[in-house]
């Protein structure tokens, strides 16, 4: 049967609502493969067959194959997995394909937002709130995209979880490079989905259809940090649109990146400044999941202890930071980015400034390395915007 579903998501001309109906109008899906024309032209809100009349499974059955090798987890809308509160949607994807384990349904879920161009306060807040909602027995949803993205799922992970990433192309696509090791780190503690499949390139248009599912797997979501034309306003229609809660930080008058904060706001859109103002609205809901807990985030992570190592059994391309008897680094477990960042480190404490300016990354990749080398207990910050090798 899973040949016949994956068939039918990948049909094109009957738009994502009209896929929708035609799963919903047969017994099951594979009568729906089996219908002639006609009957497609009967289901309510279908005026275009489309590649309907296609009833090549070759594709769908190299995808399920492709999947087995990968390990990763089809699942239909039909599955007991699916999640209910995204399968309520008009336009609720067919097929989603899953690293890792899916969420609870006995917890609310919020979805933290915003551009990829974000400054480093937009960065830092969805960190904060990605880390205190997930503290307090939230489940985090995001899209893995660079910036705000990657900055609340990295918050989440570093709180433990749960967390759901949401990506607008295959879960075997490396994209973007930069959150590669914050991926294996969410799989740790959550999933990976995506309604593409593997091979699918990130294409422009594949990230608005990708956007309804993170509000669609939402209570609601919260914009911390959005231009006047941005994809996190997409998002923000797509929760309004189904009934989600709109939760918005306030901002700066006359700041470009936040011309859309201030949109949300006149619009109606809830104002927060902490944690428990969001959850608030659905603490009577989830009494058994949702708990008031510390959310502020640690300075330093307190790292494990290791055994001591003799002096000769050093391996080799792994360095010891001289400043202080400390456990070794693998420098062959990094990316090459993180690996600059930790020799640069070997001198001393930096300012994140110093470090984007020596390391020659952006902004945004150096922030991302840094908090995965944080979540990997290699590094600390001694104050907000410092750096040093961790105890």
């Amino acid at each position: 049967m899973l040949k016949y579903w994956l068939w039918l998501a990948m049909r094109k001309g009957p738009g994502l609502q009209g896929l929708y109906r035609i799963a919903r109008s047969f017994s099951n899906v594979e009568q729906a493969y089996r219908a002639a024309p006609a009957e497609y032209k009967a289901v309510a809100g279908v005026s275009r067959i489309g590649t309907l009349a296609d009833k090549d499974l070759t594709q769908a059955e190299r995808i399920i194959a492709r999947c087995a090798q990968l390990d990763i987890r089809i699942v239909t809308l039909q599955d007991a997995a699916y999640p209910k509160i995204l399968r309520t949607l008009p336009d609720a994807p067919l097929i989603l394909y899953v690293k890792g384990r899916l969420p609870d349904t006995d917890r609310p879920a919020v979805g933290v937002i915003g551009t990829r161009k974000a400054s480093v306060y937009g960065m830092s807040q969805a960190k904060r709130f990605g880390y205190g909602l997930a503290r307090c027995g939230c489940t985090v949803v995001s899209g893995g995209a660079e910036g705000v993205d990657a900055e609340a799922m990295a918050g989440a992970v570093m709180a433990g979880g749960p967390v759901v990433g949401v990506l607008g192309c295959g879960l075997d696509v490396d994209y973007p490079k930069s959150n590669r090791s914050l991926f294996q780190e969410t799989l740790r503690v959550g999933c990976l989905i995506s309604e593409f499949p593997p091979g699918t390139p990130p294409y422009a248009s594949n990230f608005p259809q990708r956007n309804r599912i993170i509000s669609g797997l939402s209570q609601g979501i919260l914009v911390t940090e959005a231009p006047g034309r941005s994809g996190a306003l997409i998002t923000a229609d797509h929760a309004l649109e189904q009934g989600r809660d709109v939760f918005v930080l306030p901002a700066n008058i006359g700041v470009n990146n936040f011309e859309g904060n201030l949109k949300l706001l006149r619009d109606g859109a809830i104002p927060v400044g902490e944690v428990w103002d969001i959850l608030q609205e659905y603490e009577s809901l989830y009494p058994q999941t949702l708990k008031k807990a510390d959310v502020r985030m640690p300075a330093s992570i307190p790292q494990a202890e290791k055994a001591d190592l003799p002096p000769q059994s050093i391996p080799e391309n792994k360095v010891v930071d001289k400043r202080e008897d400390r456990s070794y680094i693998d420098l062959k477990a990094l990316s090459a980015d993180e690996r600059t960042l930790v020799e640069l480190l070997q001198n001393g404490a930096m300012h994140i400034d110093t470090l984007v300016d020596r390391s020659g990354l952006s902004v945004n990749g150096a922030l991302s390395c840094l908090t995965m080398l944080e979540i990997k207990k290699i590094i600390r910050r001694p104050s907000p915007k410092m750096y040093e090798l961790a105890d």
